[in-house]
């Protein structure tokens, strides 16, 4: 993945539709494709409706969609209404909103199945070409955008099911041959590039689905057989190589969904062809029993079916359908919810690693007709804020550092209502709730800079105390919660930057002092414990915002300066030659705004004061390799002095600022939409905000909260690594073992037709702490306890967090240190 292109896309988005009666479903849904559209751009995009965003470039029915590895969506295959059958293919990125082509698949197909390996790789299986049932095998590699031919199927077929086992193997069951309904089953193992027959199964069976179970086991039920539509349903045992019975459905059906639930690992099946095809059930694993649920609200065949984070199924659309409804497996109740903005069947369906669910293609039945290219995302997030334990001392201008540990540190700072400047530092536990002091600071400071060091010690540098500006510098060590004293920096500086480079050493560039503006650079190396001037920015400046780019260089941008007054101007330091080079100007002049580095490599400058000190809506992202800002959507709000935090899903969460602001809003980059969300629940300004291990954001100044992104999971259901390595070589592997790496329970996330297997498998992000910097690894291989990546490389050396994500549900974050195998600065070309 290119993390240095961003294209920001506007689309046009049907007006809101939320059904309220059941008997209006269908009449609503026909009516759906009469919507006109509105601009999205520049609208708010709210929880719980769908969106409109990027269309495929192919429109197509009966493909596959896979998540990738890297959070991206591999779509493959399909046809359309006039015999055309494709082998193109298209990966669909949510940091960018955009889908783009990718390398075809040798063969042209539809009715296959697709599934993620444990290498990361794609396979796609079997199908129909518009002639012939295809037994052919092709397996695709996302690092390189190549197929390459693997061993065929011992029966070609289509219709079938493919499910990845707990082994890492694949289990291919039933489907249809084009004369024949097939009682045959076979296994690939990737690492042989080999098909094995299984024992034969019961019943023939295609259209049907196949549910990997918590014990490993594989439960395939329903579908359609030589003498109709199928009761019955059947376990396959890996170990044992045996297929048995199990209960019979009560309901007969085909082309239906299944989807696992996180209660006792029970099964939901809802819908599909059948003689009452509004009906669901669930099965029980240890009763080897089906129980009939609480009806659909709309009878549906050929829909989707998504288990969200909070445990709720979702199923969408089915012929002539844009009705979405959600079962509530406690209550058994299934209730309506925003529809799709298009009729919909023979679609897919994908829970994205942020928990977003995107609904690709199909076809459009009457209104409109023919193969759909359209695609729409659901996000399902309520998020909200809590209020957690007060702090010892009501403090601003002050910093926060998320220490290696997972606690915060909070130093310095002042009481806005006495002025008081506090040598006070004080550390929260997110575990315990609690607020504890540390020794006090050297000397008492406002303004400072605080930068977690590669070693896990904390430097602060600089600011204001009672006699003004300061050159000292001190630093926290967490082993002994004390602070010591370091070598003072060559200049007084207040409101300068700091910033983490590559090499482990920090650049603190700009701020003021008595004798105004400063654009004088230091370096200070913590080996050596000294500060080194390095060359000088091109303006003197303070109030400005600093960022390592994805390269390594630093931008700054904006702030007040000398002579000019609020800035426009940009310019870049580049350590290995230690020479600043002018960028592009900002679009507005701006102090005390933040910048935020994106998963592409752009840079999001959000708000700020104006020369008239009026806060600012303005929001504007910079690209690197072009060297232009380009405007983008408009906050809702006016914000300055407030915060910035880079959210696990990649989207930017702004939070309070100016007169002690409340809202706040979140800023998907692909969409360019920022949306409204809860108000913090007191007013803050001059606050921090630090992500903290469990995805969960502090906010701390009057007082202190936490913003939850609202995904509603339980805490038993999160993986997990379990002793994952203090440090990251890079052009290394990352090995860890895990816990719930293949979902709690293996319970899968998401399914569909009878082609579109489920999946549950890890997605591991490395993000560094400094400058955001996300990378998402390409795994070796993982297993429901252990995972292992591919060397890594393509992120900055510094700390850094490892998190893992499995059914939209994150992980709790581990910090571990990114270090190059050599000591030495080796600038890292990004991919």
């Amino acid at each position: 993945m290119n993390v240095n292109r961003l294209h920001l896309y506007k689309n046009q988005t049907s007006s809101r539709r939320r059904q309220v009666w059941a008997s209006l479903l269908l009449l609503l849904s026909l009516l759906a494709g009469l919507a006109a559209p509105s601009p999205l751009g520049g609208s708010a995009q709210a929880a719980g409706v769908w969106t409109n965003v990027d269309a495929l470039n192919t429109a197509r029915i009966a493909h596959t969609a896979t998540l990738l590895a890297d959070g991206r969506v591999l779509v493959a295959g399909g046809r359309n209404n006039s015999g055309g059958v494709f082998q193109s293919v298209e990966v669909y990125n949510p940091h960018t909103n955009l889908w783009s082509n990718a390398h075809a698949m040798s063969h042209a197909r539809y009715d296959h199945a697709a599934l993620l390996l444990a290498d990361g790789r794609v396979l796609a299986a079997g199908g129909y070409s518009g002639s012939a049932v295809l037994g052919s095998v092709e397996i695709y590699d996302a690092q390189h955008n190549s197929w390459f031919q693997a061993n065929a199927l011992t029966y070609a077929r289509r219709n079938h099911t493919a499910t990845l086992l707990a082994d890492g193997r694949v289990l291919v069951a039933g489907g249809y041959t084009g004369s024949d309904v097939l009682d045959r089953a076979e296994i690939y193992d990737s690492s042989k590039n080999a098909w094995k027959q299984t024992a034969q199964m019961n019943v023939g069976r295609q259209a049907h689905t196949a549910t990997l179970l918590s014990d490993g086991k594989v439960l395939v039920a329903g579908g359609s057989g030589a003498g109709g539509t199928l009761l019955s349903a059947e376990i396959y045992d890996p170990v044992a190589d045996t297929w048995t019975p199990t209960g019979d459905l009560n309901t007969a059906r085909y082309s239906h969904t299944a989807t696992q639930l996180t209660a006792q690992g029970r099964v939901l099946v809802a819908g599909g062809t059948a003689a009452a095809t509004g009906t669901a059930e669930t099965y029980n694993p240890a009763t080897g029993t089906w129980t009939l649920k609480a009806n659909l609200n709309v009878a549906r065949r050929f829909h989707t079916a998504v288990r969200l984070p909070n445990g709720k199924v979702m199923v969408m659309g089915g012929e002539n359908l844009t009705s979405v409804e959600v079962y509530d497996y406690s209550a058994n109740t299934w209730t309506v919810v925003d529809a799709l903005n298009t009729n919909r069947s023979r679609h897919t369906t994908m829970l994205l690693a942020d928990g977003q669910v995107l609904v690709t293609g199909g076809d459009g039945g009457h209104l409109p007709s023919g193969p759909l290219a359209s695609t729409e995302v659901y996000d399902p997030a309520e998020p909200d804020w809590t209020a957690v334990a007060t702090m010892n001392d009501r403090r601003g201008n002050h910093t926060a550092t998320l220490l290696p540990d997972g606690k915060v540190l909070l130093a310095g700072g002042n009481d806005s209502l006495t002025g008081t400047i506090f040598y006070s530092a004080e550390v929260y536990d997110p575990v315990a709730g609690t607020w504890t002091y540390v020794g006090n600071m050297v000397d008492a400071r406002k303004n400072h800079t605080a930068t977690l060091l590669p070693d896990g010690r904390v430097l602060l540098a600089g600011g204001q105390g009672s006699g003004g500006d300061y050159s000292s510098a001190e630093i926290y060590e967490p082993a002994t919660a004390t602070f010591t004293s370091a070598a003072s920096m060559n200049l007084r500086r207040n409101y300068p930057t700091a910033t983490l480079l590559a090499d482990g050493r920090v650049l603190v560039a700009g701020g003021g002092n008595s004798s105004g503006f400063l654009s004088s650079v230091e370096i200070y190396d913590p080996a050596a414990g000294t500060w080194t001037f390095v060359a000088d920015l091109h303006q003197g400046r303070q109030n400005h915002t600093a960022t390592l780019l994805a390269d390594g260089r630093v931008l700054v941008a904006g702030g007040y300066g000398s002579g000019g007054g609020l800035l426009f101007s940009a310019e870049i330091y580049d350590p290995a030659a230690d020479t600043w080079t002018v960028a592009d100007d900002l679009n507005a002049a701006r102090e005390r705004h933040t910048a935020t580095l994106l998963p592409t490599g752009k840079v999001l400058v959000v708000g700020g004061f104006d020369v008239g000190f009026n806060a600012l809506s303005s929001a504007e992202i910079y690209d690197p390799a072009a060297d232009t800002w380009t405007n983008v959507d408009a906050l809702n709000n006016t914000y300055g002095s407030h915060t910035a935090t880079l959210l696990p899903s990649g989207k930017v969460l702004v939070a309070g600022g100016g007169a002690g602001y409340t809202s706040a809003e979140v800023y998907d980059p692909g969409l360019d939409i920022w949306t409204s969300v809860d108000d913090l629940n007191v007013g803050q300004s001059g606050h921090t905000a630090t992500l903290l291990l469990n995805g969960k954001v502090l906010v701390g100044s009057i007082t202190a909260e936490v913003y939850d992104p609202g995904l509603g999971f339980q805490e038993a259901w999160r993986p997990a690594l379990v002793n994952p390595p203090a440090k990251l070589g890079l052009g290394l592997s990352f090995l860890s073992e895990g816990e719930g790496l293949r979902g709690y329970g293996y319970a899968e996330s998401s399914g569909g037709g009878s082609t579109s297997s489920a999946i549950s498998y890890p997605l591991v992000q490395v993000r560094r702490l400094d400058n955001e910097q996300l990378l998402w690894l390409t795994p070796s291989s993982f297993y429901p306890e252990n995972y292992l990546s591919e060397p890594v490389d393509g992120i900055l050396p510094g700390p850094a967090l490892v998190t893992v994500f499995v059914n939209g549900i994150p992980s709790n974050s581990e910090m571990l240190n990114v270090i190059y195998p050599q000591t030495i600065f080796i600038p890292l070309a990004v991919k």
